[in-house]
């Protein structure tokens, strides 16, 4: 009987651990959110909303291109559905660096064309020129990311395994496929939604939406009577 209720609960306790990494993620992937919405709603250093005591704001400086490249690498582009477009700037107070582009952008800016570097909390938030914008993800951002996909994946796997409670075995693969999965379109969903305008509702409400469609899929795929 022991043995009987210890197999019973153990599929309940892996969809309970399921959900609280997954939940772990998505609030680890608002965090990052609330860090660019911060940028996105600060205000100019030269206005009167930026005078504010602690109130962190957008400073313009200019820069200059020293350099354009195409790279082979993920990136839609109008000739190589393959390319990558940087353009490298020149800045006076600070070292020379290239920033990933849009192809529109790269087509229209010429080498020596001034641009415009919005710098929030020391780092170039974003790069502009004549309409054109590419933002500049920060790098603890990726990671965020890349840690949010982990959870996502993990949450994922034990949800799905607690859910249709197959036997391991052969079945082990599987599970492991679905995290692997589920993490990967967990960071590139993320880095697609954590730099759109979506409200924060639309933001959070979406992916947990698809989650919970994905893990009823693959408990359907894995299930094991």
């Amino acid at each position: 009987m022991n043995v009987r209720i210890r197999r019973t609960k153990l599929p309940a306790l892996l969809v309970l651990a399921g959900l609280a990494t997954t939940a772990l993620g998505f609030g680890w992937f608002a965090a990052a959110d609330m860090r660019v919405h911060a940028y996105r709603s600060a205000p100019a250093c030269d206005t009167a909303a930026a005078r504010g005591p602690g109130t962190h704001c957008v400073r313009h400086e200019p820069g200059r291109v020293t350099a354009k490249a195409v790279h082979a690498g993920a990136g839609p582009a109008a000739d190589n559905p393959e390319a990558t477009h940087t353009v490298t700037v020149a800045r006076e107070a600070a070292p020379t660096r290239s920033y990933k582009v849009g192809a529109a952008f790269y087509a229209d800016v010429e080498i020596g064309a001034a641009v415009d570097l919005m710098i929030f909390r020391g780092r170039v938030a974003s790069v502009a020129y004549q309409g054109h914008r590419a933002d500049n993800p920060n790098r603890s951002s990726l990671a965020v990311l890349l840690g949010v996909a982990l959870l996502v994946g993990l949450g994922s796997t034990l949800t799905s395994h607690g859910l249709s409670w197959s036997r391991l075995g052969p079945s082990a693969a599987r599970f492991a496929a679905i995290g692997a999965v589920a993490a990967v379109l967990a960071f590139f969903a993320g880095f697609g939604l954590i730099w759109s305008s979506l409200p924060p509702a639309l933001l959070l409400g979406l992916p947990a939406l698809a989650w919970l469609i994905t893990i009823a899929a693959f408990t359907a795929v894995t299930w094991n009577d």
